[in-house]
Order: structure tokens, then C-alpha cells, then sequence
């Protein structure tokens, strides 16, 4: 079956014609369109059958209402006006939390000293599922790269954090002190004691030096290493004066199960053998220090058998040697005591 229609233009209003009838103003029915005002607001659209106003029938054509369309409402409009209103209240409630924590935080600022403890979600504490750029040390990298936080969750004893302050009474005073370090911890014993007094007694070994800085002291603890049976942690001490930050490093390792420290010649052979060695792990970790490349083994020899000048420490990639000098301190990999 075909379907055949005639259409064509309006004379009256140039709308189109089907049939001979205008599908606008109804030219060629036989009729004017005709409005009914009780249902102004409630016609069909042009060309539609059906609804208030409209008859027809067998042999008659049907009636058209015209009527100026109803405003209808833009959903598009509202739908974004919704997101965005959705987004600005989210943003008033995170600017309400971050106020509210820096409040927090704020709220001992005024004591002469303070200390305290934090989880370990504080300090040194990811989350695991997002990268935030921050260096991960692998067993598989060629050296250590940074100094950094490495701990678990998953072994029978767990870190804890604590922050100890000094602040000036007067708000104009730079000179302040901070520390912060770990803290050993296992249920229901206090096995390691003795392990987080040794550990507090670094953390805190320049507390009553550092209103002979300019600008005070900090000391950062990291907890390089970690696992059932021994443990690494490193201090950073930095001293601040107005115009040089002098910059300390000092290491300690434990063994869990006594708690006794692991003594450098326990970690590896402190010889001629190492200090040669030293050397050309400088050149390729360090790109060479010039302190360090102007030293004989004879004489660098010596300062890794110094323990107030010495360093050594595990990380995930090696054992970690190196020591303080007038300017600074250096520490090169040694990969085959990848742990």
C-alpha cells in the first residue's frame, strides 16, 4: 500500500497546506479557526488531534486551535543551576573542616613546650591507593634517593608518632623548636622501653641548645626501615640561622626481639675495601661530592669509623653509609645489603 498527499503553501499565512488545508491557520477547510478561551493554556499544538476544543469526523475536516505556546521550562538551566549549588555547598563544608583542624592544631600554640602523640597516619602514614609523588624506595632501584618514611602494618609491633614544641611567649619570636619521632610500640608490654628512650634521647638531644640559633631547631625522625627483626631510624636536625641552615644526620638500628642497637660493624666491614668504594658511589649516586672525591680512602677511612661523625642505615634498597661534615652530610647505597 502507497500513501500518497498533496501539500503546498498558504496564501494566507505561508504556513504549510496538507491536502488543501493549512496545518496553521485552517485556510482551505471550510472553516476559521476558531479559540476557545475556557481552555486557553490547555490546546493541543497546531496540527495535533485530539484534546479540548478539536471534533472532527468521517467527511469532515478537523479543527486546528491556535493558541500562542505556554513558556516551558528549561530543565537544561536548572539541572546545571542544581550541580553547581551541589558543588559550592561541598566546598563550604571542606573550607569548614580544614578551618576546624588548623583551629585544632592551633590551640596549644601558646605553651612554652608541649608534646604529643599521633597515630601513624600523622606522620610518615600514605594512602596506599594514591600517588602522591612522593619517592617510594624499592629493592629494585640502582640506589636511595631520598630520605623517607618506609613502615608496615602488617608486623607484630607498629609505630606511633609523637611531636614535641617549644614556642615563644612573644608572637614576634622566631627562635622556636620541634622534633618528631617514632614510637615502638607492642600490645599489652613494654618490651620496647628501653628502644623508644634511646630513640626519644636523639629526637630531643638538642632541646636546650636552640634559643642559640637565630632561628630555632627542628628535628624530623623517619623510619627508614622496618620489619620482624630489626628496625632503622634517621634524624634530620636542622639548625636555622637568618641567612644558612646548617644540617645534621644521625642513625640508629635495632634488633626487635633484645632491643639492642646494630652496631655499623654488624652491618658491613668498615675497611679500605669500603671506603674506595664509597668513593665511586659517590661519583655515580651523588654525581661526586667535592669533599668527599678530594679525600684519600686513607683519610675517609678513618670518619666512617667515627660514630659522632658516621651514618648507617637500612632501607628498602641497601644499607645506607655516610657521615656529617662542616657543610652538610653525603651517604651512598650499598645494594648488596638489599634487605
Amino acid at each position: 500500500m502507497s500513501e500518497n498527499r498533496d501539500f503546498g503553501f498558504c496564501p494566507r499565512c505561508g504556513a504549510l497546506m496538507q491536502n488543501g488545508v493549512c496545518i496553521s491557520c485552517g485556510y482551505g477547510g471550510g472553516r476559521q479557526p476558531r479559540f476557545s478561551d475556557n481552555n486557553q493554556g490547555q490546546h493541543p499544538s497546531p496540527g495535533i488531534q485530539g484534546g479540548a476544543g478539536v471534533s472532527g469526523g468521517p467527511g469532515t475536516s478537523p479543527v486546528y486551535i491556535h493558541a500562542t505556546p505556554a513558556k516551558t521550562k528549561n530543565h537544561t538551566v536548572a539541572i546545571v543551576i542544581g550541580i553547581i549549588a551541589g558543588v559550592l555547598i561541598l566546598l563550604g563544608i571542606l573550607v569548614g573542616l580544614i578551618v576546624a583542624i588548623a583551629n585544632s592544631a592551633q590551640s596549644g600554640a601558646g605553651s612554652r613546650g608541649r608534646s604529643d602523640y599521633y597515630d601513624n597516619d600523622y606522620y610518615g602514614g600514605y594512602d596506599d591507593d594514591y600517588d602522591y609523588g612522593y619517592y617510594e624506595p624499592d629493592e629494585d632501584d640502582p640506589y636511595y634517593r631520598e630520605i623517607v618514611d618506609w613502615t608496615r602494618t602488617d608486623l607484630d609491633y607498629h609505630i606511633q608518632w609523637a611531636v614535641e614544641s617549644v614556642d615563644p611567649d612573644d608572637p614576634d619570636d622566631d627562635c622556636t623548636y620541634y622534633t618528631t619521632y617514632p614510637i615502638l610500640e607492642q600490645e599489652d608490654t613494654t618490651k620496647f622501653d628501653a628502644v623508644n628512650d634511646t630513640i626519644r634521647s636523639i629526637a630531643c638531644r638538642y632541646r636546650d641548645i636552640y634559643w642559640g640559633y637565630e632561628e630555632g631547631i627542628s628535628t624530623f625522625g623517619y623510619v627508614t626501615f622496618m620489619d620482624e627483626e630489626k628496625i632503622s631510624v634517621v634524624f634530620k636536625h636542622n639548625f636555622y640561622n637568618k641567612n644558612v641552615t646548617e644540617v645534621r644526620l644521625d642513625a640508629r638500628s635495632f634488633w626487635i626481639e633484645s632491643g639492642e642497637e646494630i652496631a655499623p660493624e654488624e652491618m658491613t666491614d668498615i675497611d679500605q675495601e669500603l671506603a674506595m668504594r664509597f668513593q665511586a658511589q659517590d661519583k655515580i649516586q651523588n654525581n661526586g661530592v667535592e669533599y668527599v672525591q678530594d679525600l684519600t680512602a686513607d683519610y675517609l677511612l678513618p670518619i666512617l669509623k667515627d660514630p659522632n661523625r658516621a651514618v648507617f642505615f637500612y632501607t628498602p634498597v641497601g644499607l645506607e653509609v655516610g657521615f656529617n661534615y662542616e657543610t652538610g652530610w653525603v651517604t651512598v647505597t650499598l645494594k648488596e645489603q638489599a634487605l
